[in-house]
């Protein structure tokens, strides 16, 4: 292994770490790549999480083909990655990121303007929207790269953005700059987020056998799953554990999230991640076990109707995941109202990027 290639892996697993305390990446969404050679890339694997990621876990990939050598896969979206190589000679570094608010802007499908920033200039090309690992996604921000080759940053319709840098320091920094100014967009098309008071605190459960346990309101208690009478937060997560085999269920309280749970409205996802992880549209209901129970059948979460939502999953860092993607998807679904140009994914390509996620997720269950 050459003094290159460690150095690059070095600094893949530093930027992961950065860009993970700066919350820009989580778990396995999005990816990173160093340059080693005119001819060689090396880049982060397919599936693994951020948090716990080694270097030898990192692949060399050849930037002519996306061929590789050993028995870990790296990311499908190696092409594109390769492509910036290609096309910038002076790139040396890339990051792709699901990022809060440029992930928001990006759901328009246009360019983020009408800004001077001294790292990003005067645009944020937006590549049109694609399946995640495809083709048409790869030839989308190819041809954003090659039509504006003074731009740093690129937003992927409905999916996330793309930095370039010199090095590590320079694709962060542009990470970072592009965060602020789409929060800067969001906000002043947004305004303040006005949502419906928190009148239910329904707290966080795991189940245990055919009974579940209850935190809610500074208290634990045990409660079964069918059957007796109970109080309303415990009657509301019996429901989860009675829709699918969910391990763990959270209320989930925050702002925006109530805003939307206030239209009384499905929700239908404006972003590839919460299909994959949350479902093809989230049903919003009132805080009704019954209703909960049919809402939450193929979906991990539920609007609550003017009062937030309820989120599922078969691990605790399920639960977290569903709920941080919740509250981004009804972010965005805030900024819709306000941005003409946003839509939300076709049926088909929720429903494909449901299934194929969940087919993806059981092999890696199946596999730990």
């Amino acid at each position: 292994m050459t003094t290159t290639e460690v150095r690059c892996r070095e600094q893949i697993l530093q930027a992961a770490a950065l860009l993970t305390a700066r919350e820009l990446i989580e778990r396995t969404w999005g990816n990173i790549s160093a340059r080693v050679s005119e001819t060689q890339m090396i880049i982060t694997p397919s599936g693994l999480g951020y948090n716990t990621l080694r270097e030898d876990q990192l692949v060399l990939v050849d930037l002519s083909d996306g061929s590789y050598t050993g028995t870990i896969k790296p990311s499908s979206e190696r092409g594109i990655h390769a492509d910036a190589y290609r096309l910038r000679s002076e790139v040396n570094f890339v990051i792709h990121t699901h990022q809060y608010w440029a992930s928001i802007v990006g759901t328009s499908g246009a360019a983020l303007t009408g800004f001077r920033h001294p790292l990003l200039g005067k645009r944020v090309p937006c590549a049109a929207y694609g399946l995640p690992g495809t083709k048409r996604l790869r030839r989308a921000v190819e041809a954003e790269i090659s039509a504006w080759p003074d731009c740093r940053a690129f937003l992927m319709r409905s999916h996330g953005a793309l930095c370039l840098g010199r090095d590590i320091e320079d694709a962060f920094a542009a990470a970072q700059a592009l965060e602020e100014v789409s929060q800067e967009r969001v906000l002043d098309l947004t305004g303040p987020v006005e949502a419906p008071p928190a009148l239910l605190q329904l707290g966080v459960s795991q189940r245990q056998g055919e009974s579940f346990w209850l935190e809610a309101n500074d208290t634990r208690q045990l409660y079964p799953i069918q059957g007796g009478i109970l109080p309303p937060a415990a009657a509301l997560h019996a429901a989860v554990y009675r829709a699918g085999p969910f391990q763990f269920a959270a209320y989930e309280a925050a702002e925006e999230v109530r805003a939307v749970s206030g239209w009384g409205q499905t929700l239908r996802p404006y972003m590839d991640d919460l299909a994959q992880i949350a479902g093809i549209d989230l049903r919003c209901v009132p805080a009704e076990p019954p209703a909960v129970e049919r809402a939450l059948r193929r979906r991990n979460a539920v609007l609550l109707r003017g009062t937030g939502a309820l989120c599922a999953g078969e691990s605790e860092d399920d639960v977290q995941a569903v709920r941080a993607l919740l509250r981004k998807g009804c972010a965005a679904a805030l900024y819709a109202k306000e941005e003409p140009r946003c839509r939300p994914l076709s049926p088909v390509d929720a429903q494909f990027q449901r299934l194929l996620f969940q087919r993806s997720y059981a092999k890696r269950r199946d596999q730990c």
